[in-house]
């Protein structure tokens, strides 16, 4: 899984209610848990105690179901996931739960009408990557094995059937990753289940990805750069902390609207040196089967959450002027690059002072 850290900007002038009423009072609460996605999920809400427990409950329950769809690990019981369609390549069709197909149809359509540098037929390449990352060797892979991989990852070879709700890998060899995707997805998921179960106001931060829903109740206190910060859910993008950074925590903060999704995808939290010295991290480019270089980090700001994951690495795999292009021609979809020489760029919607904060 890509994304790195957010720190939610949650520092409300919350303040007693006036009177003495012994009847239970909407609050600002949160919790924290880790564990699905391999994440640490931090959910704050507006809401009585109970209410809150009801929410949490929903949140924590959905998430750990997505996640054991989404797996390509570990065999859940009684759950055919991503692993059982992987394990089952060229073998015979697997029937899964509308989740997996809605999310595979998701992104072979996103990858055949936006942009193909989000692969979900990539795993074969992916887990080479993967494998020599985790195996402490500093080995990098040669381009022999990594193009042997790459023969097999049509994304044409996933075969969909509706009706019978199955997928198969008509390559034995191929297998499935949805890990540019699924966190997005799922957080997506989990957002509209939390709506439709009354949730009225809430921000639910997992690593690198944010939903948000609703305003704030109680007006914060604010940020001193940015007044809408005062009624509106605000996160900061987190820094690089390398010296073309100059060691910043922070890089931004975002103002986040109503129902909008933050997600951001870089190169520095899951990466290793190799024996020649070079950082490789695990954003792969399919075009050349090695990671990008175009940047350090390329956050999304819009509504849908699986689509702001599949923007992420796709932008992040394109060279600015070309990510920029692709950013200005979709509708309420917004991005800030951090550039690898510690240069800032933000899409035409975001305003210095507005709905962005760039600290100087």
């Amino acid at each position: 899984m890509k994304k790195i850290k957010y720190i939610v900007i949650a520092s409300l002038l919350l303040g007693f209610m006036s009177g003495c009423s012994k009847k239970e009072e909407t609050q600002y609460l949160q919790k924290s848990f880790m564990g699905p996605f391999d994440t640490q999920f931090t959910f704050n809400a507006y809401a009585k105690s109970s209410q809150f427990d009801e929410y949490y409950t929903i949140l924590q329950t959905e998430i750990t179901r997505l996640d054991h769809l989404y797996d390509k690990y570990n065999t859940h019981e009684g759950v055919n996931n991503i692993k059982t369609i992987n394990d089952n390549a060229g073998i015979q069709p697997v029937v899964v739960d509308d989740d997996i197909i809605n999310l595979l149809k998701f992104s072979i359509e996103s990858n055949q009408t936006i942009s193909f540098k989000t692969n979900i037929a990539m795993g074969a390449v992916l887990e080479i990557w993967h494998n020599y990352r985790e195996d402490g060797n500093r080995e990098v892979p040669s381009v022999e094995e990594l193009s042997e991989a790459n023969k097999h990852t049509d994304i044409n070879k996933i075969i969909i059937d509706e009706e019978n709700k199955t997928v198969y890998l008509e390559d034995t060899t191929m297998s499935l990753d949805v890990g540019a995707v699924a966190k997005g997805y799922a957080a997506e998921l989990v957002k509209q289940k939390l709506i439709d179960g009354g949730c009225e106001a809430f921000i639910l931060s997992a690593g690198g990805n944010i939903v948000s829903h609703g305003k704030r109740v109680f007006d914060s206190a604010g940020n001193e750069f940015l007044n809408a910060c005062k009624t509106n859910f605000c996160v900061s993008i987190v820094s690089p902390g390398d010296e073309a950074y100059e060691g910043k925590e922070d890089i931004a903060i975002v103002v986040v609207s109503d129902d909008a999704s933050v997600v951001t995808s870089g190169d520095y939290q899951r990466y290793y040196y190799a024996k020649d010295g070079i950082k490789y991290h695990h954003l792969i480019d399919p075009t050349t089967l090695f990671p990008g270089n175009y940047m350090r980090s390329l956050t999304i700001i819009t509504e849908d959450s699986g689509l702001a994951d599949f923007l992420s690495t796709v932008i992040f795999l394109q060279d600015y002027e070309t990510g920029k292009g692709v950013i200005e021609s979709m509708d309420g979809v917004e991005a800030v690059w951090l550039l690898n020489d510690g240069t800032i760029e933000v899409s035409s919607g975001l305003v210095q002072g507005e709905n962005i904060y760039i600290y100087e």
